[in-house]
């Protein structure tokens, strides 16, 4: 094998403590539809997501390609992403820091859990945050928001995860 894949993959190690390894649910592969509208138009884009830990467990890395491999010819997007996030743990403030960078943009976001959510405050913008819910075995529900001070949610984008069996 690659030497370079064998020093990133990873397995589970005590680098992120049970209680809080949020992102193990996401491990895996991920067929994904992706929902807002561009232009005024309400767009459908069928994508991919893939998880994996990283870097002796202390980390969780991920592949975002939207559309997906097997549908770009097909249904090309003038503003797709095929990007990337490294989430890593923070021992200090029980957080994770994350990084996510595409060929058209960096953003850095420190994710919380808000109950049966993931919330990471996207740290150069003001109200956005990108929210995952509704995890469960073979789902889960991504949100890009802007939330203002009054709590209102408004919906950026909106994609629905199903696992790859």
């Amino acid at each position: 094998m690659d030497s370079f894949i064998d020093a990133l993959l990873s397995q589970k190690t005590d680098k992120i403590p049970d209680e809080y390894d949020w992102f193990a649910p996401l491990l895996g592969d991920w067929d994904c539809d992706y929902f807002d509208e561009l232009n005024g138009q309400k767009r459908y884009v069928k994508g991919e997501w893939i998880f994996r830990r990283v870097l002796e467990g202390a980390g969780i890395q991920d592949i975002f390609i939207f559309p997906s491999r097997a549908t770009k010819e097909t249904s090309p997007q003038p503003d797709g992403e095929y990007g990337s996030s490294l989430r890593m743990f923070n021992h200090f403030e029980n957080c994770y820091d994350v990084v996510y960078t595409c060929d058209h943009c960096m953003k850095r976001l420190r994710f919380t859990k808000e109950k049966d959510k993931l919330v990471g405050k996207v740290l150069d913008e003001e109200n956005s945050y990108w929210i995952f819910s509704d995890i469960t075995e073979n789902s889960f529900v991504w949100r890009n928001v802007m939330i203002p001070e009054d709590g209102t949610q408004i919906l950026d984008c909106e994609i629905h995860g199903k696992r790859v069996k």
